[in-house]
């Protein structure tokens, strides 16, 4: 060992000396018989006497941890006050942690010097035991004080449930389930922007919930900002591809700020996931048409088609769009299969057939819709 290390030591062991030692568990004559008192009242479970006793304990050494656990001990069973319960028992935590700090920083400086500390801090006072007791404690506090929250939401007094879990939040920040209830609340009462404010914060903890994602996303919407609704359907859709449901709010969303390449990728993702889904089908063709893409928007359409074959408006469109392709020799499949379903578009799906049949120089089928549309004259 250094000398650096040495006077480091020193230094360390002298702090500790004068900072903590037995002396701080010590009590003055009237400290000792106000807690012998003390605690012959809460063996005798006279708690209203033992509470004053133990609180003239705490008076003159707020550290002491018997008088501070049995006070804690009142609260919690006898008063079932689960607010002051827990700042002592959070109170006791944080001095036994104290105490096991500064060991822990003794050892690393001399070995015998950090045993006697233990022996005459840790040992003799249980403080392992205490620090367990203190943080069991502590969770069942948490526990009834969200419990207490929660009823009062279930009696709809949300003003007094949102003091309640405020409480809860501050003593607990990193509980998900507190932030989800507040954003709850929040939005009971119309607070829309706290309650989002609670969602996105969260969606933070959890970066695998799309469902806290989604529900972010539909707020942003309703309030009309679009941009933000984009962006957070975008990080649900993400986490979770197989939900298709984002995909189709991505696409109501991407129409509202007339976004036709986003409706048209949105449409193409759900597709993609479900290829049976003949109503997107048809939408994403109507899309890429609009946007000119009448060759995309066949193929599409054609798979509409082939899912719903009797569907007398998709062989219109094929027909249609066909056309403008110049794609005559499908606008005889399709012209043929129209007017064979149709009962009032006869004459129309006739004329696209021969038209077609005239361009390919197909005669059989030109002479035949020929006649055909004779008839209907």
């Amino acid at each position: 060992m250094n000398l650096n290390t040495k006077l480091l030591g020193s230094i360390l062991i002298i702090f500790l000396s004068l900072n903590l030692s037995a002396s701080w568990q010590d009590l003055d004559a009237q400290g000792k018989k106000n807690l012998r008192s003390g605690n012959l009242h809460y063996s005798g479970k006279r708690f209203e006497k033992a509470r004053p006793l133990y609180l003239k304990v705490l008076e003159n050494n707020p550290q002491h941890l018997e008088a501070m656990e049995k006070l804690a001990s009142i609260h919690f069973e006898i008063d079932k006050d689960y607010k002051k319960a827990y700042e002592l028992y959070h109170k006791l935590d944080n001095l036994i942690t104290e105490v096991q700090t500064k060991y822990d920083s003794l050892q690393k400086v001399d070995q015998d010097q950090a045993k006697d500390y233990y022996k005459e801090n840790i040992r003799k006072f249980d403080l392992d035991e205490k620090l367990e007791n203190a943080r069991t404690f502590k969770d069942y506090c948490w526990t009834k004080l969200f419990i207490e929250a929660q009823n009062m939401v279930n009696e709809e007094n949300y003003e007094e449930a949102i003091k309640k879990f405020n409480y809860v939040y501050e003593i607990a920040p990193d509980s998900i389930k507190t932030i989800r209830m507040l954003s709850f609340i929040h939005d009971k009462i119309g607070n829309k922007n706290k309650s989002l404010e609670f969602m996105i914060k969260a969606a933070a903890m959890d970066p695998e919930d799309d469902i806290a994602r989604t529900q972010i996303a539909n707020e942003f919407f309703q309030m009309e900002e679009y941009q933000k609704a984009i962006e957070w359907y975008q990080k649900a859709s993400r986490i979770n591809p197989q939900n298709i449901d984002n995909y189709h709010n991505l696409a109501v969303v991407y129409s509202q700020t007339k976004n036709d390449s986003g409706v048209v990728a949105a449409y193409k993702n759900i597709v993609e996931q479900d290829p049976d889904n003949v109503e997107s089908i048809v939408y994403l063709s109507n899309y890429l048409a609009n946007m000119g893409n009448v060759t995309e928007s066949l193929k599409y359409l054609e798979m509409a088609h082939e899912l719903d074959p009797s569907n007398e408006e998709y062989l219109k469109f094929l027909c249609y769009r066909s056309y403008q392709e110049k794609i005559y020799e499908k606008i005889i499949d399709y012209g043929q299969e129209w007017f064979e379903i149709t009962e009032d578009k006869k004459k129309e799906a006739a004329q696209f057939v021969y038209r077609a049949a005239q361009q390919v120089g197909n005669k059989e089928i030109e002479k035949e819709y020929e006649q055909i549309l004779r008839k209907m004259k």
